[in-house]
């Protein structure tokens, strides 16, 4: 896809001019990272603005112990960097590619002299960052409020809906997704994910295949997504 197609596809460029979406293309670099590669840790220096033009990331909290909690996975068109961006402060999240991904980095100082003429862009900046700190409000709210069988049909759901492939009668999640990364999805041990997924599988909810995780059942799932609401 052209760099001008994916921003135009983007909510915050959406009512962009040609010329105007161009002059971002300019200003832009282009970084590829191969699947693992950090595109920044938590700690550094912030500022820029980031788009995933192809592939996928995961946003992370490191902890000292080695374990991390996935606070999201982003893909194609997502933006990410937008508090360090607005703050220029460290980077709150660590920020791994999942596979081979290519990012378009929009650098502070040219991108903020384009937003002098539009007001409008840095409006839709902030509406992004508060749908970011909703996302982590329902996550807190969710840890403390669900068990683990409603957070993780929860969850299973959510990426059935961004990921979601459908085939064979079913909703493949078009990301491998390991037992450990579904646990610090959702705050508890990879016992208790592992029990829950044997569940949903005997249940046939769910089946699960060389990582990927396919939904048979989105009704009952969606049923005990909201069990304990």
């Amino acid at each position: 896809m052209l760099i001008r197609q994916l921003l135009r596809r983007i909510y915050m460029f959406s009512e962009l001019q040609d010329m105007e979406l161009e002059r971002l293309q300019e200003m832009s670099v282009r970084r590829i990272y191969p699947r693992g590669q950090v595109i920044f840790h938590m700690g550094d220096r912030g500022g820029n603005l980031y788009i995933v033009r192809q592939g996928r990331v995961k946003v992370t909290i490191p902890f000292p112990n080695g374990e991390e909690a996935i606070i999201a996975i982003l893909s194609d068109g997502d933006v990410l960097g937008e508090l360090s961006f607005i703050d220029r402060k460290p980077h709150g999240a660590t920020v791994t590619a999942v596979e081979r991904t290519e990012m378009l980095c929009l650098q502070r100082e040219l991108f903020l002299d384009f937003l002098k003429s539009r007001i409008e862009v840095a409006l839709r900046i902030l509406e992004l960052l508060a749908h970011r700190l909703r996302d982590v409000n329902a996550l807190i709210t969710e840890k403390h409020f669900l068990d683990v069988p409603s957070r993780l049909s929860r969850k299973i759901l959510d990426l059935s809906k961004t990921f979601g492939i459908r085939e064979n009668g079913g909703i493949r999640i078009g990301v491998r997704l390991t037992q450990k990364d579904l646990a610090s999805m959702v705050g508890a041990t990879r016992e208790s994910v592992n029990k829950q997924l044997r569940i949903l599988r005997q249940n046939e909810i769910i089946r699960l295949s060389n990582g990927y995780i396919r939904v048979l059942d989105p009704l009952r799932l969606f049923s005990l997504a909201n069990a304990a609401a």
